[in-house]
């Protein structure tokens, strides 16, 4: 029992440490910038993301803007909230479009009934 909890405990902090760091992934580069949904978020206007080269990103709906923190790993960008939530975005055409699952889980492909696509509009400068 002991052991489990030291080993639980070890994973966790380098979990954390790959997040806090950006240590772990792949460069955020070619993804940084600022980007637009495609359509309109839920029939109420559209979504704007940025996403900075320092692993900080922003997502804004109807004046509304929630910060997250995100990296790149597997070839997918990987954005995190504060309280836990992950969504999974899968770039395309060299970045210029995000695919964003919206589901909470993890699927091959975005589910068409829930998937949020994004459009670079600018690069980061």
């Amino acid at each position: 029992m002991k052991k489990s909890l030291l080993l639980f405990g070890a994973v966790f902090i380098l979990a954390v440490a790959c997040l806090g760091l950006g240590g772990c992934g792949e460069s955020r580069s070619a993804y940084a910038g600022n980007y637009q949904s495609m359509e309109p978020f839920a029939g109420k206007g559209h979504v704007d993301l940025e996403l900075k080269e320092n692993g900080e990103a922003s997502w804004t709906h109807l004046g509304k803007t929630l910060k997250l923190k995100w990296r790149v790993a597997e070839g997918k960008i990987w954005l995190y909230t504060k309280e836990g939530g992950l969504l999974i975005v899968t770039p395309s055409e060299g970045g210029k479009i995000l695919s964003a699952d919206t589901t909470g889980e993890w699927h091959p492909g975005c589910p068409p009934d829930q998937c949020v696509l994004f459009k670079r509009v600018e690069a980061e400068k």
